[in-house]
């Protein structure tokens, strides 16, 4: 089964977001290209338990998405981490590369990291995702 970080870059790949390994990277932000998004796990929520069951319910995983664009050009990593948190927003109910995904949740508005060494722009946007196990 793939993980969350897995799911949420297949997701983004169906939905016309990057390609993976060209312009979309999974737990890495390369030197290059300039122009590239990349998506990390993070730590999340303590899982919900039902009586009865022994084990995780749901899963609460935390991922992170991070868009950079070329030098000075804060207005395309803007958008594209925008578009980005607009399409994960509308995520409910659905079986992503097979994990069950019942909701994505923004942590917040978009955030500008600053820049890079070669003055490149780099924003994020934080998501609780709501896994059924």
């Amino acid at each position: 089964m793939a993980t969350i970080l897995e799911s949420i870059g297949d997701y983004l790949v169906t939905n016309s977001q990057g390609t993976l390994g060209s312009t979309l990277f999974l737990a890495t932000l390369p030197e290059s290209p300039d122009v590239c998004t990349a998506v990390y796990e993070n730590a999340g929520s303590p899982p919900s338990f039902t009586m009865g069951t022994g084990g995780i319910v749901i899963d609460y995983p935390m991922i992170q998405i991070i868009s950079r664009a070329g030098k000075d050009d804060y207005p395309t990593a803007r958008d594209k981490i925008q578009a980005i948190r607009n399409l994960l927003a509308s995520v409910t109910d659905v079986t992503i590369s097979g994990i069950t995904v019942l909701r994505i949740e923004p942590m917040g508005s978009v955030n500008p990291l600053g820049i890079d060494p070669k003055q490149r722009p780099l924003l994020s946007a934080n998501f609780r995702c709501l896994v059924r196990t």
